[in-house]
C-alpha cells in the first residue's frame, strides 16, 4: 500500500526522508521557490511556537504554563527540527553512508545478507506506518479537545479554550476563535509531521545499525577461506567494515544525544502532567479517552528509542562471536592470531546516550517510568 514511497537510493530511509522534504526540513536542493516556501514556514511556526514563551516571561499564567507541559511533545518537534536544520550538512553524510553501504550490498545479491536486509527493512516499515497511523489518531483526539472544553460555562461566560497559546491577531471569542484554531491545527499537523518524520527516522536508523551489526557478524563467520591471502583479505576487510560501522554510529550518537537530553527531561514531566489529568477526569469518557491515548502515545514514542537503542547495543555484543565461529583452528597460527585480534576489536559495546550520563537502554526506559510517577505524585501532593 506504501509502495509509492519507496526509494531505491534510500532503501531504508525512504518514507522518511519523503516525510521531511514534504515539510522542509531536509532539502537536499535549497535554491527552489517551494523549498524555500516550505523554510518560510518552519521560521514561522518557530517564531509562533517561541512567542507562548516569551508571552509566560511577561505574563505568567497558570493556564499558559499548563498548555505547554500539557502539549509538550509539539514543543520538541520544534527544538528537533531545529537540531536537524543546524546539522544538515552532518545528517547528509550519514544519510548517504546509510544508504551506500545499503546500495552496495544489494549489489552483491548474497542470499544471507539480503535475507538480513529484508528483515530489518520489514521491521523498520512495520514501525514506521505504525507510528504514523499512531499519531493521526492521536492528533485526531489533541485538536478536537478544546472544542468539548468549550462547553463549560463559568458564572455565566463561555470559556473558549486554546491548544497553545502563542500569539495570533485574533479574538478569543467567536468568529475569531474559529480562525485561531485553524491556524493553530494547521501549525500543529505541520509541527506533528517534524515529530514523527524526525522520530521515526531515528528509529529506523537504529534498526539499521543493528541490522548492519548482524551482517558484520556474518561477515566475520565467512572470513577463513582455503587461500590464506584471500583469508587476509577478509578480515581486512571485515575490520573495515566494522570501524566505518562504529565511526557513523559515534556520529549519529552525537546528532541525537542532546535532543535526547532535553526530551528525557520534557516527557518525564510531561507524563507527570498527563497522569494527573487522567486522575482529575470525572464523568467525561471522552475527555478520559483522548487523555489515555495521548498518554500511550508518548509510552509508545519513548519506547520507540529505547527499544531499539537496545537491540543495538545488543547486537554489537555480538558481532565478535562471528570470528571465532569460522574455520579458524583449520588455518596457520599466522592467521589464528589475526581472527583471534579481529574477535577482540569486533566486540566493542556500541550505545546511544541521552546526554553526558544516560544510555538509552531499556533499564533507563523503566527509570524514566518511575521519574514520571514520581513527578505524578509530588504534583498530587502540592495540589
Amino acid at each position: 500500500m506504501f509502495k509509492f514511497l519507496a526509494n531505491s537510493e534510500h532503501p531504508s530511509l525512504g518514507p522518511h526522508l519523503y516525510l521531511l522534504g514534504l515539510t522542509g526540513i531536509w532539502q537536499p536542493d535549497q535554491k527552489t521557490h517551494v523549498t524555500r516556501l516550505k523554510m518560510f514556514i518552519f521560521y514561522v511556526i518557530v517564531v509562533f511556537f517561541s512567542s507562548q514563551y516569551i508571552k509566560c516571561i511577561f505574563d505568567l499564567k497558570k493556564e499558559s504554563l499548563q498548555l505547554i507541559l500539557q502539549y509538550a511533545p509539539f514543543h520538541l518537534g520544534i527544538v528537533k527540527a531545529c537540531f536537524f536544520r543546524k546539522e544538515c550538512e552532518t545528517w547528509d553524510l550519514l544519510i548517504n553512508y546509510l544508504s551506500q553501504v545499503e546500495r552496495k550490498q544489494i549489489e552483491e545479491q548474497e542470499p544471507k545478507m539480503i535475507k538480513i536486509m529484508q528483515n530489518y527493512i520489514r521491521c523498520n516499515r512495520r514501525v514506521t506506518y505504525f507510528f504514523w497511523a499512531l499519531a493521526f489518531f492521536s492528533n485526531f483526539s489533541i485538536f478536537s479537545e478544546p472544542y468539548v472544553k468549550n462547553r463549560i460555562i463559568e458564572n455565566g461566560t463561555s470559556i473558549y479554550l486554546h491548544i497553545f497559546d502563542g500569539f495570533i491577531p485574533f479574538s478569543s471569542e467567536p468568529p475569531g476563535y474559529y480562525v485561531s484554531m485553524a491556524i493553530q491545527t494547521i501549525l500543529g499537523h505541520v509541527v506533528s509531521a517534524y515529530v514523527i518524520g524526525w522520530d521515526t527516522m531515528v528509529a529506523s536508523i537504529m534498526i539499521f545499525f543493528a541490522g548492519q551489526l548482524k551482517i558484520a557478524r556474518m561477515y566475520a563467520t565467512e572470513v577463513v577461506k582455503p587461500d590464506a591471502l584471500e583469508t587476509h583479505r577478509n578480515i581486512a576487510n571485515c575490520h573495515k567494515f566494522h570501524v566505518e560501522l562504529v565511526k557513523y554510529q559515534k556520529t549519529f550518537n552525537g546528532l541525537l544525544s542532546p535532543v535526547m537530553f532535553v526530551y528525557l527531561i520534557v516527557i518525564s514531566v510531561n507524563l507527570g502532567v498527563c497522569i494527573i489529568q487522567i486522575v482529575e477526569v470525572q464523568d467525561d469518557l471522552a475527555m478520559l479517552m483522548s487523555s489515555c491515548l495521548f498518554v500511550v502515545a508518548c509510552l509508545i514514542q519513548l519506547l520507540l528509542f529505547y527499544w531499539f537503542s537496545n537491540e543495538a547495543t545488543e547486537e554489537s555484543l555480538k558481532v565478535g562471536y562471528g570470528a571465532f565461529e569460522s574455520d579458524w583452528v583449520k588455518c596457520d597460527k599466522a592467521i589464528q592470531k589475526e581472527i583471534h585480534l579481529l574477535g577482540l576489536i569486533l566486540s566493542k559495546r556500541l550505545v546511544f546516550k541521552a546526554g553526558p550520563f544516560n544510555e538509552m537502554s531499556l533499564t533507563t526506559f523503566v527509570s524514566i517510568l518511575r521519574t514520571s510517577y514520581s513527578f505524578y505524585t509530588l504534583l498530587d501532593k502540592t495540589n
